[in-house]
């Protein structure tokens, strides 16, 4: 009997001292617990926001390298297109300045042909009888001796064009 009771109390004591083994280390307080979670999520983070940092000045660096090759292509099509733009303005220019010419000329000769048709319209010897269309001409003359200009004159002259073509017309 009594080696009854020491097997028992040998069961017993195993059945007690295995929880304790299960239980037994090292042990974190709460406050730690929170404390190392913390700094690993803090980890976890800030790892993520540095890579997310790195991505948007990785793209930003590539924004701003394509918009610098962007503006080379088109620094490269101006310096093309300048000595195009050049060459055609100076022919513009010259085009220009010879109509002026052209057109000084011309106010000139007719200014001197009015003169000059003006002085034989009011010589004796003229005769109305022989000329075709003198009031329209005489009007024309005296329109274009006032300086009025060619536009001033629009309805003058149709009305010089249309004796002119009635005096060929009959003419024929």
């Amino acid at each position: 009997m009594g080696n009854n009771s020491s097997t028992s109390t040998a069961n017993e004591e195993q059945q007690h001292s295995t929880p304790e083994i299960a239980t037994s280390g090292v042990f974190l307080s709460d406050e730690l617990q929170n404390r190392i979670l913390q700094d690993f999520q803090s980890k976890v983070l800030k790892e993520e926001w540095e890579k997310h940092q790195k991505y948007m000045i990785a793209k930003g660096n590539e924004k701003r390298l394509e918009e610098f090759q962007q503006m080379e292509v088109i620094e490269q099509q101006l310096n093309v297109f300048r000595p195009q733009n050049d060459l055609l303005q100076s022919q513009l220019d010259q085009r220009i300045d010879e109509l002026q010419a052209k057109f000084s000329d011309i106010s000139t000769a007719a200014k001197f042909d009015a003169d000059r048709m003006e002085k034989k319209l009011t010589g004796k010897k003229f005769q109305a009888s022989e000329t075709p269309c003198l009031m329209p001409r005489t009007n024309v003359i005296m329109c274009l001796s006032k300086k009025q200009g060619l536009d001033a004159c629009s309805g003058v002259v149709k009305s010089l064009e249309a004796c002119a073509r009635d005096a060929i017309v009959t003419k024929n």
